[in-house]
Order: structure tokens, then C-alpha cells, then sequence
């Protein structure tokens, strides 16, 4: 989902989902700090190791199923864990603590609110910056006024799939089921803007769109750099933190823009399905 050592980190709220066909569902050891613990969103936000065969070292939330996981856990534990990967979903099943150590003074362990910045509401204007998109070409979302849009942050490398690979298949689901639809073919954009310019250049993010199925005529990926990006992520709502070692963490926040360029809805988190924004962007498009 929130992001993690360039990932996306659900705290206010996951993209390569490392999964095959056989089996389902992977299961990978885990060791790392705990940071932070969360039982009222079931989730503890772990400083891990590189975990073998999956995912680089990184700075992540992870979800339990058995909220009794999370007894006893307290920011400084040293654990080791099983984390679950299954295609739409990634929880840790056990956790065992192996010690204690201070955890260093500059790490967050909070995401806190962007500072200085009107977060967007419904009904207010989108005045978004330019952007560069996956051919290296500006864009801005004032220029796609007349269409609805439909805008969410990513960054191509999060390894979590109920993040920014789940945000990719619903983004893939809308542009199935808006090309279907009289009333929406035509009349809408899907914007996925990645927080990680260093990575996600021009090249990267069309290789991406490529593998996400993405019509170039419907759907784009851009970026900006890391300031401008990150300013207008927060807006939306969405934080993004970039950690000394080069991890990010950061939540999950989806816009829905009417065709007058005003905001009609903003989804936290992975809370919402392809068909239920649909159902807005038609509302939005026929009320113009």
C-alpha cells in the first residue's frame, strides 16, 4: 500500500508482485526491527533484512491476520518472521523476538502530515505541477480537462502486491471496463505518478506500462522530481517518506477528477474496486 525501502508503507495506508502460478501463496523468513506497532490497523512496521528471493532490505508495514501477533511486540524488538505472499495479499503469520536494540535517533517511525500543504477535499480545482511522462514529454492534468481522470502515486519497484501492483491491476480493470462502457470510452485518463524518479525514469515507465497492459491513449505514468513530487502526493493526501539508506515509505490515495478538473472523490488505502470508481467517473461524465 504506506512504502518501505522503495516500497509503499500503508501507515496512513504495494509493485512487481512477486508471485507465480505454483504455489499460490510463497513464504519467505523475515528478520528485522521492530519500529512501530499498530494493532488498531493490524499492522507493525518492520526494519527487515534483505528477504532472500523476494525483496531488498527495506523499511515496510505488514499486516497480521491474527491480531495476538502483536502482543507483547514494542518498538526496538529484533524479530524474526513468516511473511505470507499470496497475488493480492502479504501478512506475516508468526513472530518470534530475538532481542532488543535501540532503534538509531533519525529513524521515522511516524508518517507525519506534509507541512504547509491544503490537502485537496471534494469539489476543489486540481492545479497539479508538470509532470514527465513515460516519453519523457511534460504533462500536466490541467490539459486533460473535458475528460474525467483518475489519478494514484506508485513507484515501479514495490515488491508488496496489495500495494502498487494492486493499484496497477485496478487500474487495469478500470480501463477494461471504462473501454466497454458508451457512456465512459473515450471520456476518461488514468494518471499513475511514481514518487521515485531516480528509478522510474522515461524508459522505466514505459517498460512498466508495457507490462501493465497499459492503452497509452487511456492510462500514462509519469514523475517529477522528488520535491515537486512529493508536494503534490501530499496534497492527495498521500505521504511519502525517504529514509537516509534510500527506502521509501508511503500510503495509498486514489483521486477521482470530474472533467472540470475538481476533485469528486479521493479513496484511501486499497479500500475500493475498479467498479465503484467507474460508477463515479460515469456520474461525473454525465453531469458535465
Amino acid at each position: 500500500m504506506v512504502t518501505m525501502p522503495r516500497s509503499a508503507l500503508v501507515l496512513i495506508g504495494l509493485l512487481t508482485a512477486a508471485c507465480s502460478a505454483a504455489p499460490e501463496t510463497r513464504s519467505y523468513e523475515l528478520h528485522g526491527q521492530v519500529l512501530a506497532v499498530r494493532p488498531e490497523t493490524s499492522e507493525i512496521l518492520v526494519k527487515h533484512e534483505d528477504i532472500k528471493g523476494f525483496m531488498p532490505a527495506m523499511t515496510m508495514p505488514y499486516h497480521v491476520k491474527d491480531l495476538a501477533l502483536l502482543n507483547g511486540r514494542a518498538p526496538g524488538d529484533l524479530i524474526t518472521a513468516t511473511l505470507q505472499v499470496a497475488p493480492e495479499l502479504a501478512w506475516l503469520s508468526a513472530i518470534t523476538k530475538t532481542g532488543s536494540a535501540p532503534i538509531p535517533a533519525d529513524t521515522n517511525t511516524t508518517i507525519p502530515a506534509a507541512s504547509g500543504v491544503t490537502l485537496l477535499k471534494p469539489g476543489a480545482e486540481v492545479a497539479a505541477p508538470a509532470l514527465i511522462d513515460q516519453d519523457g514529454q511534460p504533462l500536466a492534468l490541467t490539459a486533460w480537462k473535458g475528460s474525467a481522470i483518475v489519478v494514484t502515486f506508485i513507484y515501479t519497484r514495490c515488491p508488496l502486491p496489495q500495494f502498487c501492483p494492486l493499484m496497477d491491476r485496478r487500474f487495469a480493470e478500470i480501463q477494461s471496463l471504462a473501454a466497454a462502457d458508451p457512456a465512459v470510452a473515450g471520456k476518461l485518463r488514468l494518471l499513475s505518478i511514481s514518487f521515485d524518479p531516480a528509478n522510474d525514469d522515461a524508459a522505466a515507465l514505459r517498460a512498466h506500462a508495457a507490462k501493465a497492459g497499459a492503452d497509452p491513449a487511456v492510462w500514462r505514468f509519469a514523475t517529477a522530481d522528488e520535491a515537486v513530487v512529493d508536494r503534490l502526493a501530499a496534497t492527495f493526501g498521500v505521504n511519502v517518506i525517504r529514509e537516509a539508506d534510500g527506502t521509501i515509505t508511503h500510503n495509498l490515495r486514489t483521486a477521482v477528477i470530474d472533467p472540470h478538473g475538481r476533485i469528486v472523490s479521493i479513496h484511501d488505502s486499497n479500500a475500493w474496486s475498479a467498479a465503484t470508481l467507474v460508477d463515479e467517473i460515469k456520474t461525473a461524465v454525465l453531469a458535465r
